[in-house]
């Protein structure tokens, strides 16, 4: 039975990627020598695709590209291999790519827990990760990653990954542990971040993690959030931030951080901090537990989750309430 608030979902991400490593294992994937690879997603069903090209950029074999849009990049043949990835299996713009790599004649494959996207992969018998029902989709990320993670090891495009991700599952539990023994440490992050619009920002890996917990403050507070990657805002975000000072705007910054940040990276990144700090008062920094940057990586990511589920509540808000999301993608009453 799937846990049942956004916290539960949360402290069970290690739980999730290792179910979801064994049915990326049972999708019935092989090594197909594909030249390269489309992730098709949008919304939470979109985080592990971008957290995957991320966390095992060195592992990648072929080209990896995640697709939000309503549309194939021209590229995608019949040497390509498009992965769907819907939680619910009902995302129509994950559905109309479905059909579309089918008419461009690639390869298929899907990672689901049911619905239309199961029904149209197990009718021309294309591999199917099929991953436990019954969560959010934003608190499916262990699932969804760790089948995706699953899958492409087989199909040869990130060697090694599974095996990776298996081993740093571990220290992601001690992390887990961690947040249960001293929940006043996230209680104490969000009670800071109460009331701002919150940026996130890191570097490599870590800019994949920032995209993914701006989502979820997003999600779970009802908090206006954004994601930036270092060095790349030092170039234009950074000046955007004296408008912060100049108009008293409530906005946060929290950087995630590595110990093993190159020097050169290191002192640039330090710099910007110091900067940021001179515009606004609330600056957090955040280092992940762990002895790989990849269990690092995953650290941040499950403190920055638990950290949303209690914005939400110093928010007062409900996080399990998408009411203005499912309106939106209801069919227009007048079309």
């Amino acid at each position: 039975m799937a846990p049942a608030t956004m916290l539960e979902q949360a402290l069970d991400f290690p739980r999730q990627l290792q179910s979801g490593l064994a049915a990326g294992d049972a999708a019935g994937m092989a090594d197909r020598r594909v030249g390269a690879v489309a992730l098709c997603g949008l919304g939470g069903s979109a985080a592990g695709g971008r957290l995957l090209t991320a966390l095992f950029a060195e592992q990648l074999a072929v080209p990896v590209v995640s697709v939000d849009t309503t549309s194939l990049p021209g590229w995608v043949g019949e040497d390509t291999l498009v992965v769907c990835i819907s939680y619910s299996g009902q995302t129509a713009e994950t559905l109309w790519l479905w059909d579309e790599a089918g008419d461009r004649g690639a390869l298929r494959a899907a990672i689901t827990a049911g619905g239309t996207l199961a029904e149209r992969a197990q009718a021309i018998g294309a591999p199917c990760a099929l991953v436990e029902p019954g969560f959010q989709p934003r608190g499916a990320l262990g699932l969804l990653l760790g089948a995706l993670v699953g899958l492409l090891d087989l199909a040869g495009a990130v060697p090694g990954a599974a095996a990776l991700l298996g081993a740093a599952v571990p220290a992601v539990e001690a992390v887990v542990a961690e947040e249960l023994a001293q929940p006043e440490r996230a209680k104490a992050a969000a009670a800071r971040l109460g009331g701002h619009a919150v940026v996130f920002y890191g570097s490599g890996a870590r800019a994949a993690a920032a995209v993914r917990l701006k989502n979820q403050v997003n999600e779970n507070a009802k908090a206006a959030s954004w994601g930036g990657a270092m060095p790349e805002m030092a170039h234009n975000e950074i000046l955007g931030w004296i408008g912060c000072a100049r108009h008293g705007i409530p906005a946060a910054a929290v950087f995630l951080r590595d110990p093993d940040e190159p020097p050169a990276p290191r002192e640039l990144h330090d710099r910007i901090q110091a900067i940021v700090g001179g515009d606004v008062p609330t600056v957090l920094v955040w280092q992940g537990a762990g002895a790989t940057e990849l269990e690092r990586t995953l650290a941040l990511l499950v403190h920055g989750d638990v950290v949303s589920c209690h914005l939400a509540d110093v928010e007062g808000v409900d996080a399990l309430d998408i009411a203005r999301l499912t309106a939106l993608k209801a069919p227009s009453a007048t079309g």
